[in-house]
């Protein structure tokens, strides 16, 4: 099972550091990010899933600013192109963590990006439930949404510390020769 299991991520690393997958996973995560602005710029304020954190007072006065009309537009991207959105990035980080990686290290680079990806489509999810739920919200279901926000933004931190220490390493091995 275990051997199994790298050879998949073997695989799948293999696939992610081809060229043409991180051109085209890196143009669809800008082109992503213009959809998010563009989303921003209708909503009037930032979206709920670049909030560090709220409590049900915070959270009621950004869905009193977007209006029904804007939470329903953040509701539909949010099961939408922030759906689509981990992919992308995915494909992308992914690949040049496998890239920096050593090489033994490769196949498990993925890892480390599925694990943000997975906390990321929980928090769509429930973004979608309190966008659509709104006003009849728990301060339950309002603190495991804003927990899980801020458990994104750390898995999120990790990845890029991780990929800047693989990119330090690899820049001192190469100076090292």
């Amino acid at each position: 099972m275990q051997s199994q299991l790298i050879k998949i991520l073997t695989r799948l690393s293999g696939r992610l550091v081809q060229r043409n997958i991180l051109l085209a996973s890196g143009l669809c995560m800008v082109a992503c990010l213009f959809g998010f602005q563009w989303l921003k710029t209708q909503l009037g304020a930032p979206m709920l899933d670049e909030l560090q954190g709220y409590d049900q007072m915070a959270l009621r006065e950004h869905l009193l600013l977007y209006g029904e009309s804007g939470r329903l537009l953040h509701a539909r991207f949010t099961l939408s192109l922030d759906m689509v959105f981990p992919l992308v990035y995915g494909a992308f980080f992914g690949g040049l963590l496998a890239v920096m990686a050593p090489r033994a290290w490769a196949p498990f680079s993925p890892l480390a990006v599925l694990a943000v990806m997975l906390v990321d489509v929980v928090e769509n999810i429930q973004l979608a439930g309190l966008l659509y739920g709104f006003p009849n919200l728990s301060e339950a279901q309002i603190q495991l949404a804003s927990e899980t926000t801020q458990a994104k933004f750390l898995a999120i931190q990790f990845m890029f510390l991780w990929l800047l220490g693989l990119t330090v390493w690899r820049v001192y091995k190469r100076f090292r020769r």
